[in-house]
């Protein structure tokens, strides 16, 4: 078995997928263990990437020595399969894993969007809904919220939700649009609405000094045409109000507040789509309608966001006449 080299095992590996090769990685110490593993395939990349990169000989030297066998095997694969734009949708953030940013750019950019995520019990997925987690629709009286976990970090990402309300007589509040991905387990949540509870404690970690006058969530009314942001989702206790300044204190009262605004006139019909663009290079969030563009909902975003939905019903029966449809 001489000529079972680390460059077999990787071609091998190639052919798995990203949670494959993490079962590998955790059941072998040889193939898991952060040893210096360098093949030919990876002298071959640290070679094209001097020639484009004048000065990093030594930071990709000190990265080539910490990888594994399977994330130089998901390294790889990735290197094989993006784009140029996709590359650069997915910047690497420190050490992370090879093998956990290839499961996030097949979710990014191959696999079908779904709602990973519902939260609220008043939302469900669509009972006769044959592809998955793709649809959902709401429960009477309630608010519920479905989550893309999907992360966009850079570059350019497009989504369409497809909504279709065959009993127009129902009073529904249907909201689409981009919020902060969360980093604690918001499920168990009895109600949720983006723009209008206070989520800060399930958000990143230095949430509190992170994105500084930025957004934490903007949807826009499917139905009524109107956006609404939110930027902070903090909602501050009176004492810690009295602990600020002046211009602190009215800064941190206006950016909880949600701003709305018209994009586009109230619809009837019956079924539309709903298009959106988040561009991180531009920093906007741009609207379109069954493929008409209406406008730039936000400028100046920058972070972290995933897409989302926010259902509410006005009567009490569970039904399923109107839904919305992530997809692509």
């Amino acid at each position: 078995m001489e000529t079972f080299t680390d460059d077999t095992v990787v071609a091998l590996a190639s052919f798995l997928s990203p949670r494959d090769m993490l079962n590998l990685a955790l059941t072998c110490k040889k193939f898991g263990h952060k040893n210096g593993t360098t093949t030919c395939r990876s002298r071959r990349m640290a070679a094209r990437e001097e020639s484009g990169s004048r000065g990093s000989r030594e930071v990709r030297q000190r990265t080539e020595s910490i990888l594994s066998i399977m994330d130089v095997a998901a390294r790889t694969v990735l290197h094989a399969k993006w784009t140029e734009n996709e590359k650069k949708a997915l910047p690497r953030r420190g050490d992370e894993s090879w093998i956990g940013l290839y499961q996030e750019f097949l979710l990014a950019f191959r696999l079908p969007l779904q709602f990973d995520k519902l939260v609220g019990n008043g939302i469900q997925y669509k009972s006769n809904n044959t592809t998955g987690k793709t649809s959902v629709c709401s429960i009477g009286y309630r608010t519920g919220t479905a989550i893309c976990s999907n992360i966009m970090r850079a570059g350019k990402h497009r989504v369409s939700f497809q909504v279709n309300d065959n009993d127009p007589s129902l009073n529904y509040e249907i909201s689409c649009g981009i919020m902060r991905p969360t980093t604690e387990d918001i499920t168990s949540l009895q109600r949720c609405s983006p723009t209008d509870d206070d989520l800060s404690g399930y958000s990143l970690k230095d949430y509190g000094i992170l994105y500084r006058n930025n957004v934490d969530c903007c949807l826009v009314d499917a139905c009524m045409g109107c956006c609404l942001t939110r930027k902070r989702w903090k909602i501050w206790e009176e004492s810690e109000l009295m602990d600020m300044d002046g211009e602190q204190r009215m800064e941190a009262e206006i950016q909880n507040l949600c701003e709305p605004s018209l994009l586009m006139e109230e619809t009837e019909d019956v079924s539309f789509k709903i298009g959106m663009v988040l561009d991180f290079d531009e920093g906007t969030l741009d609207l379109y309608k069954n493929d008409r563009r209406i406008g730039t909902m936000k400028t100046g975003l920058v972070g972290e966001y995933c897409w989302v939905v926010s259902l509410f019903l006005a009567a009490s029966d569970e039904v399923e006449e109107t839904s919305v449809t992530i997809g692509r």
